[in-house]
């Protein structure tokens, strides 16, 4: 195995680059966000018809 410096664990010699832990994260793409803004909607929307339902007592749609 190598260690977060790219050594080798067991022999102490350079083996590879480290790795940049926050290029690995990165940025969530672009299909997560409209995911999450879809879900939003919707939940939305959800919301206003139990509002209409408990003011009015009958189930929009």
């Amino acid at each position: 195995s190598v260690a977060p410096d790219g050594t080798c664990v067991s022999c102490g010699r350079f083996i590879a680059e480290p790795e940049d832990e926050e290029e690995e994260r990165g940025k969530a793409p672009w299909h997560f966000w409209l995911l999450v803004a879809a879900l939003v909607a919707y939940l939305g929307w959800r919301l206003v018809q139990v509002v209409i339902w408990l003011v009015t007592g009958d189930w929009p749609g």
